[in-house]
């Protein structure tokens, strides 16, 4: 399989498994009483190093290039930056689309969110794992 394909699989199943867990916990958290935007920041936490696990060992695994603390600081930054676009979605629909499930709230954020996600994971966080593997 061609790697640009795997990446884009990989992406895709990671981001897959981040949002489930994202809006379980968010949904979970909310149902429990939790305040809707403190429930996504736990939320979030979690799918964050949930999508860094599944991406740096599958989706770009193509080997440990950068060290993984600078690697986890450029996942992180990008995935906050990404995030912050994310949450602003979730934040406008949970509060002008009242009644709306917060998991499609969650969904409507990420769909926003991914092509910021992908661009930024591809271009910055394993951009350098990828040119020493070829």
């Amino acid at each position: 399989m061609p790697a640009s394909i795997r990446r884009l699989s990989g992406f895709v199943v990671a981001g897959g498994i981040g949002f489930t867990v994202d809006a379980g916990i968010t949904e979970g958290l909310v149902a429990g009483g939790f305040n809707p935007y403190l429930a996504r920041v736990v939320a979030v936490a979690v799918a964050i190093a949930t999508t860094y696990a599944i991406n740096s060992g599958y989706t770009w695994k193509s080997g440990a290039a950068q060290r993984p603390a600078r690697r986890g600081a450029r996942y992180l930054a990008v995935s906050l930056a990404s995030m912050a676009i994310n949450y602003g979605v979730y934040a406008a629909a949970t509060h002008w689309l009242v009644g709306l499930r917060p998991a499609l709230c969650v969904a409507l954020g990420s769909a926003v969110a991914m092509v910021t996600n992908y661009l930024g994971y591809a271009r910055f966080v394993f951009a350098s794992d990828d040119d020493q593997a070829a």
